[in-house]
């Protein structure tokens, strides 16, 4: 159930549909109807008391990041807009005007905005209102329209940050792959990291040889595996604007070799 705060002497008073439903399924509880919202409302979800630390109301189910230059205020903690999804963040229960308490999500299920499509949602510091969907975040379990039930500290599977490791960053729109390392003919070199246009297909580390002996500078392309293509990943684009989903796969490769023989001259 959601938190009601207390209605003062003075206070404008109007009707709450979700508190008198909630305070039905209550009752309904105690007289033995128990296959209710309020149970399942409530399992599993664990909560934080805090409060809002900004001049500005922050809207229910917006992401909030913990304010560690502001003070607690008895138990509760004081909240900010999510600026850093790295940091610990949750969820608010109910609109907070500034400096007023209430609830925080920080695990369990919760009902949020979102946009795009997949099977994971997370917040970004540019949209902490509206979850963006793919393949990392918190477990989806179900979505309709704009609005999705997901798992909050469920985690996703576990996620690859080793070299030439991709990633789909949801505010540049832009497929990041890491550097990593690259052999050819024995000769040991770093490639930078790169960050690429996000397209169907794979994701390759390539370096070629021409007529000379000479090797062109290494570089992260999308292309078709070969002998001058290794490929370290591969990308997935389903829908457009709004509604994009970007799904990558890293293949965890240490070390990208290439190994090229050719027929010698014999008359030089």
């Amino acid at each position: 159930m959601a938190f009601y705060g207390d209605v003062l002497p003075g206070d404008e008073f109007k009707p709450n549909a979700m508190l008198s439903n909630d305070v039905r399924h209550f009752i309904n509880s105690l007289n033995g109807f128990a296959a209710h919202r309020f149970t399942a409302n409530g399992a599993g979800t664990v909560r934080i008391q805090i409060y809002n630390a900004l001049e500005n109301s922050l809207e229910a189910g917006t992401a909030v990041n913990f304010d560690e230059s502001s003070e607690m205020a008895g138990d509760a903690l004081p909240a900010k807009l999510l600026t850093d999804p790295k940091k610990p963040w949750g969820v608010i229960t109910q609109k907070l005007k500034a400096k007023e308490m209430g609830d925080c999500y920080i695990s369990g299920p919760v009902t949020v905005s979102v946009t795009g499509s997949g099977d994971f949602a997370q917040p970004t510091a540019g949209s902490p209102a509206t979850f963006t969907r793919g393949a990392e975040g918190a477990p989806v379990l179900f979505a309709y329209g704009s609005k999705a039930v997901i798992n909050l500290g469920a985690g996703t599977p576990e996620h690859y940050d080793g070299p030439f490791a991709l990633t789909y960053d949801a505010e540049k729109k832009k497929l990041i792959v890491k550097a990593g390392y690259l052999s050819r003919n024995g000769e040991f070199l770093l490639v930078a990291e790169k960050e690429l246009e996000p397209a169907t297909g794979s994701v390759c580390v390539t370096t070629t040889l021409d007529a000379n002996g000479a090797w062109s500078t290494p570089d992260i392309v999308f292309g078709s595996p070969g002998t001058f293509f290794y490929p370290v990943g591969s990308c997935k684009v389903e829908g457009s604007g709004d509604t994009q989903n970007v799904s990558v796969c890293s293949y965890r490769v240490p070390v990208a070799i290439f190994i090229v023989t050719a027929i010698c001259d014999e008359t030089n």
